[in-house]
């Protein structure tokens, strides 16, 4: 039912956006970024463990950044996501129960859809700051967790496959500065998880914060 709301509201924000990109300027662009992946801790009934190990994940991708006026800005996009952090204290031991590994990575492939309305604040006659919040999508369409050990791969599938634990759909909101120049913005953002994205009775959610490099055609 959750996932019919936000599809709806999706729906209407993009039907938004062409209608507003038939009355206002439009300008198209490139975009990539660098991210710090922090997963969040497991939660339970007031009490937490620490589940997982920082990593990095890159973006590449377009916007459209559409003036609405008075200086707001209207930017969805669409961008390719990888993404990996690692478990932590965990081990995998063979059928005799000896240790092969240990903090094996999770990986993930995802496409990312951010949605968020910005403002541009005049510094000067030569330079501006870009502020900008909205929602992100991000639906996970490959992935798993990497083992080195050959045998512990093939075993570890029926007992510890990423998606019997983790959902693939994760919506975020997107908070963010930009620096304008020239044709180029540099932009340091942060992405702070909504969904829970575990299927157990835990609590779970993704956040990252990252730089990111646009450029406007």
């Amino acid at each position: 039912m959750k996932r019919k709301i936000l599809l709806y509201i999706l729906i209407l924000m993009l039907g938004a956006v062409y209608g507003f990109a038939q009355d206002n300027s439009v300008i198209c662009g490139i975009k990539a970024s660098v991210d710090a992946e922090l997963p969040s801790k497991w939660h339970r009934d007031g009490g937490s463990v620490t589940m997982y190990r920082p990593g990095y994940g890159f973006t590449v991708g377009g916007v459209s950044n559409i003036y609405l006026g008075k200086n707001f800005y209207f930017e969805p996009g669409i961008s390719l996501a990888y993404s990996q952090y690692r478990y932590k204290d965990i081990e995998f031991s063979d059928s005799e129960g000896v240790i092969r590994e240990t903090d094996p990575k999770i990986y993930k492939w995802s496409l990312q859809i951010p949605l968020v309305v910005g403002y541009t604040i005049d510094l000067s006659d030569e330079y501006s700051l870009n502020v900008f919040t909205g929602p992100q999508v991000r639906y996970a369409f490959a992935g798993g967790i990497s083992f080195k050990n050959k045998e512990i791969a093939e075993e570890a599938d029926e007992y510890a496959n990423l998606w019997n634990e983790q959902r693939r759909f994760d919506l975020s909101w997107k908070v963010g500065v930009g620096i304008p120049i020239n044709n180029f913005q540099i932009s340091l953002e942060a992405d702070l998880g909504i969904t829970d994205l575990l299927k157990n009775d835990m609590s779970f959610r993704e956040n990252r914060v990252g730089i990111g490099v646009t450029y406007y055609f």
